[in-house]
């Protein structure tokens, strides 16, 4: 009598779950209509970090004339600024926090440094002396270290762009100054300054050809171990056994066939 008892709650059981998973997969379907998926802005603000980056270092190695800086501030209030910066407000719109904060920071960072120095360079006010542009720099190298610190659970490229971009505003802000040493100090942040954006660009085509062709085609190295596939509710009863599509109120597998008797 027991064991008859013990097997109808079984079906019952197995019954009631098929019946939640359908109702879950409902649900989800109905939220996926109405919040439709949005395009990825990840390789958006990668592009323009690292485009709008790299056209700074010029001056900084000497490749370029001090004042080729000017096209770089002009990238950084559109390309590397109000683009980066929307890249983040999209990545707001996909609930991805780390993204948002991230694009939003660095495109406001050179919408801010653009108008800096549009601002001096019309003479509307004196340049910052040589400790507040050292402090600038400083925090700015510890903002990207704790943004570093929550990459661990993405991609290794993702998390060499942050670790390579902190590194850089410490150097940048040694190499503040007149002196020959500072100079070198600028010539070698600048050479570090072009592998930063080689990272972010090979990080940010890796992404867009992803979204692409539907693949990853540019390995990027995950950081952290993929999370372990949920347990099948079935594979937790005896036998390994799947339950049956609810309302048939019947339960099987190799060795047991049972029905209820309604």
């Amino acid at each position: 009598m027991s064991s008859t008892n013990n097997g109808e709650v079984l079906i019952l059981l197995a019954d009631r779950l098929q019946g939640l998973q359908q109702e879950l997969r409902t649900i989800r379907s109905e939220g996926v209509k109405s919040n439709p998926a949005t395009a990825d802005p990840t390789a958006l603000g990668l592009f323009g970090f690292a485009l709008t980056t790299a056209l700074l270092q010029g001056p900084f190695t000497t490749l370029t004339e001090p004042t080729s800086s000017q096209i770089a501030m002009g990238f950084g209030f559109f390309f590397g600024g109000l683009a980066q910066f929307c890249a983040g407000l999209l990545n707001y719109q996909r609930r991805n926090t780390f993204g948002c904060v991230a694009f939003c920071c660095f495109g406001a960072f050179w919408m801010s440094i653009a108008i800096y120095e549009t601002l001096v360079f019309g003479k509307v006010y004196a340049p910052v002396p040589n400790e507040g542009k050292q402090l600038m720099l400083a925090m700015w190298g510890i903002l990207t270290f704790l943004l570093w610190l929550c990459t661990f659970k993405l991609t290794i490229a993702t998390s060499a762009v942050f670790l390579t971009l902190s590194l850089l505003f410490f150097f940048l802000a040694g190499g503040v100054g007149t002196s020959q040493s500072a100079r070198n100090f600028t010539k070698f942040a600048g050479a570090w300054g072009f592998l930063v954006a080689a990272i972010a660009f090979y990080d940010g085509i890796a992404a867009l050809l992803k979204d692409a062709y539907g693949r990853s085609i540019l390995p990027v190295g995950p950081l952290s171990k993929p999370a372990p596939a949920p347990v099948q509710v079935g594979s937790l009863l005896p036998g390994s056994a799947s339950p049956s599509p609810p309302g048939t109120g019947k339960f099987s597998d190799g060795k047991l066939s049972m029905s209820m008797v309604v």
